[in-house]
């Protein structure tokens, strides 16, 4: 594993969505993959990433939603019809392909991120997550 890069573990198709997609769409694409973040990328360019939207960002959105009072039913329903590009996270941890499993092990556990894109340059070609590294680690247990 200390010799590894993310370019062995990572997912090389990774679930991307349009900027303009809604949340209830993304929503049911994380719960139904099992994943904790999809990659959102610009309408006319599917390897331009312009965001990450999370679990975490959900709950967020969920939490300000019902704490404003009001009818939750409707304000669960405008929060599914926004789009998920106004809402992704645009503050994004990203590494290279050869970067070492290691580096991104200590540097995910700082900024507490679960979801990674991976590039070669410029261009996106795949994702880590969380789970992903876990699943290496196993195999020292």
């Amino acid at each position: 594993m200390l010799k590894m890069s993310l370019e062995d573990i990572m997912c090389e198709h990774p679930i991307t969505v349009k900027e303009d997609v809604t949340v209830g769409n993304v929503t049911h694409l994380l719960f139904r993959y099992r994943i904790h973040g999809i990659l959102v990328v610009e309408n006319d360019d599917k390897h331009k990433l312009i965001g990450i939207f999370t679990t975490t960002d959900l709950l967020r959105l969920i939490d300000e939603a019902l704490s404003k009072g009001g009818h939750r039913e409707d304000a669960l329903k405008e929060i599914a019809k926004q789009s998920v590009g106004d809402l992704a996270s645009k503050c994004i941890v990203s590494f290279q392909k050869d970067t070492k499993i290691t580096k991104a092990i200590a540097i995910m556990h700082k900024k507490n991120v679960h979801t990674i894109p991976v590039f070669d340059n410029e261009k996106l070609v795949g994702v880590v997550g969380s789970h992903d590294i876990l699943n290496i680690t196993l195999h020292y247990y």
